[in-house]
């Protein structure tokens, strides 16, 4: 045996020599060759050789002992796999003979997106009846870091890229926005829809199933989650309206923690793709048991709004009671009825109702003018497709009198949860920090350039809402509004319930939607706490980020998938040309839309040509002519780009 100090001698030697040797972390990059290499975190790029490249898949994290092979190159050695590339993943079917393979296209498992090179073996028994060539969603379930031996199974197929849907089908599994189920939510499902087949739910709630609500959306809705009465009274000699939203409660099925509300917590929102929605609760839930059925009794959650003929809201109460929706109504069918006289969509019992609920509209658009913040309407495109989910056309979306009724009455219910559940502590709400604080030195300077002295701290809503009120109403001045907002960030989800500054409000929080984001249906079981004295759990930090990770995931797909196929359908229009409004304006040109298309384009000067950026006021000098935001210019579709999904546009 050997004695202590010789086995101490053996230790301390083995320490010097690993202390000895450089040891990096990186990334996997693959070459479309035997061998690869590691993107080390320090820049570096150290060789990996066929046999070390066998274990490894391109992207995968990995840390490495360094060293120098015989063409001096540095050369990496494999110590231990950190993070493997995918693990479930969308790729590309190939059948060589007898032997089965899935090559990875990008992965999105950890909320990034990788590309692969490498084929991957596919087992007999987990292939299913895939064809080469189709593209499908697979697991990994074997890597080949042991032994060079790489095993997956084929869980969907989306198909190949000349079938029907392709491009939705493919961005909702790329995005994992399909299959949100398993057993536990089948559970929970199946048992609320057993619970809804009896009254006992209805015992403890107000009956208001004699007024006569009625839902207002699109034709095709069936996750209808707001209804809409009106009643009439007078206080002080005065005209006043009682206005009743009515909105879907889930909360009443669904607790916190449950397999369905973590789900729902992952998903963020239901996503709304081009050729079919990929809803946050399951389809049994969100367009039956919950949604606003025509006739169908349905738990809700009651805003009372009293609003005097000045559109200012007095009063406000939330409740919980069962409901009936009295008539399913369109939009297009509305605004035929009061703007054309046109009832053939609207039953005549409901005209009057109607009637006040525009008057509501048109009070309350003119007092948020007044008092608060009234955004511009966007340039909005309805997109028509064909059996195989391609785009034929695109056609202005004019709002209506029946979006106005809508999307006052949302405004104003989700202005007086934000009020109540700021007071109380609780909630998700939506606030808007009005400027960025790395933009504002920018803005100081345009305003100093301008020669304009706002009266009020322009980072406070009184003085925001003054400073705008005062740019708009000056002629001189009211161009700069737009590249000032573009100074501005995006409202985000907070659990601190601090000011809109972009609607000019105090508070915001969105309950009117708890069937399509998970936002609305947190703040319903905040709002549950607060009337009935409930349990409610709070959400963390970390939570309130992955959430805010979710949503944004989710508006990339919707954003990703359009580009895609208005990519497409631009090759159809090439040489096309029109009217188009300015919407961005950069250092090398400027996007714009096409107002009889809706096609987004870029216009880019050469970069030889003169130009001029002004980064305060977002223009672009080509020439003797300046591009400013809102303009409108006459242009021509030059070409698109279906690999980078962008359409470019010329100065006609």
């Amino acid at each position: 045996m050997l004695d202590k100090s010789i086995l101490s001698q053996l230790s301390q030697l083995k320490s010097d020599i690993h202390a000895s040797k450089e040891f990096a972390e990186g990334t996997v990059a693959g070459t479309g060759r035997k061998f690869g290499f590691v993107r080390l975190d320090d820049s570096r790029d150290a060789f990996l050789a066929p046999d070390k490249m066998e274990r490894l898949i391109p992207g995968d994290r990995v840390k490495v002992c360094l060293t120098k092979n015989d063409k001096d190159q540095l050369e990496a050695n494999l110590e231990e796999l950190l993070e493997p590339a995918v693990d479930t993943f969308v790729g590309v079917y190939h059948v060589r003979g007898k032997t089965h393979f899935v090559e990875p296209l990008e992965d999105r498992s950890k909320g990034k997106t990788a590309q692969h090179s490498r084929w991957l073996f596919v087992p007999p028994k987990a292939r299913g009846r895939n064809q080469d060539g189709d593209r499908v969603v697979a697991r990994l379930t074997q890597h080949p870091y042991k032994d060079g031996k790489a095993l997956v199974k084929v869980l969907e197929s989306i198909g190949q890229p000349d079938s029907p849907y392709f491009e939705r089908n493919y961005i909702a599994a790329k995005y994992q926005l399909s299959n949100r189920t398993n057993d536990a939510i089948d559970k929970q499902m199946n048992t609320i829809i057993g619970s809804l087949k009896l009254s006992e739910w209805q015992a403890e709630r107000e009956d208001l199933t004699n007024i006569p609500f009625v839902t207002i959306d699109a034709a095709t809705t069936q996750d209808m989650d707001d209804a809409l009465a009106v009643e009439v009274f007078e206080k002080d000699g005065q005209q006043h309206y009682r206005l009743l939203v009515a909105i879907a409660d889930p909360t009443a099925f669904i607790e916190q923690g449950s397999a369905l509300a973590t789900s729902a917590q992952y998903a963020g929102q239901s996503t709304y793709l081009s050729g079919g929605a990929c809803p946050m609760l399951p389809k049994p839930l969100s367009h039956d048991c919950f949604s606003l059925v025509q006739d169908e009794p349905r738990a809700a959650l009651i805003c009372k709004l009293d609003i005097n003929s000045d559109g200012e809201i007095i009063a406000n109460a939330f409740s919980f009671a069962t409901i009936k929706n009295h008539a399913k109504l369109s939009y297009q069918g509305v605004a035929d009825a009061l703007e054309n006289n046109d009832l053939a969509l609207v039953p005549e019992q409901h005209i009057a109702m109607l009637e006040q609920l525009a008057a509501i509209a048109k009070a309350r658009i003119n007092y948020r003018k007044t008092h608060n913040m009234v955004s511009r309407d966007q340039l909005d495109y309805d997109i028509q497709l064909d059996d195989k989910g391609k785009i034929v056309g695109m056609s202005p979306r004019t709002k209506s009198l029946a979006h106005q009724i809508v999307e006052e009455a949302m405004v104003a219910t989700n202005f007086c949860a934000g009020q109540l559940l700021a007071s109380k502590g609780k909630g998700l709400h939506s606030v808007h920090s009005g400027f960025r604080s790395d933009r504002i030195g920018e803005v100081n300077a345009l305003l100093k350039e301008e020669e304009i002295t706002p009266e009020t701290d322009i980072s406070t809503l009184d003085g925001y809402l003054a400073f705008f009120k005062s740019l708009s109403n000056n002629p001189d001045k009211a161009h700069l509004e737009l590249p000032l907002r573009r100074m501005m960030p995006t409202s985000e989800l907070s659990l601190r319930g601090d000011a809109h500054m972009g609607m000019g409000l105090s508070a915001y929080a969105t309950v009117t939607s708890p069937i399509r984001r998970f936002a609305d249906l947190y703040n319903h079981w905040a709002l549950r706490s607060c009337l009935t004295k409930s349990t409610f759990t709070p959400l963390n930090d970390a939570s309130l980020e992955r959430l805010r990770a979710s949503i944004d995931e989710t508006r990339k797909a919707d954003r990703e998938l359009t580009q895609w196929l208005i990519s497409q359908y631009a090759q159809t229009q090439i040489g096309t040309q029109g009217l188009a409004k300015i919407r961005i304006v950069t250092q090398q040109g400027f996007g714009c839309r096409l107002l009889d298309l809706g096609l987004d384009g870029f216009v880019l000067f050469p970069k030889k040509q003169e130009k001029s950026f002004d980064a305060k006021r977002m223009t672009i000098t080509v020439g003797e002519t300046t591009y400013h935001l809102d303009d409108e210019v006459e242009v021509k579709v030059s070409s698109a780009d279906l690999n980078k999904r962008r359409v470019a546009f010329s100065l006609v």
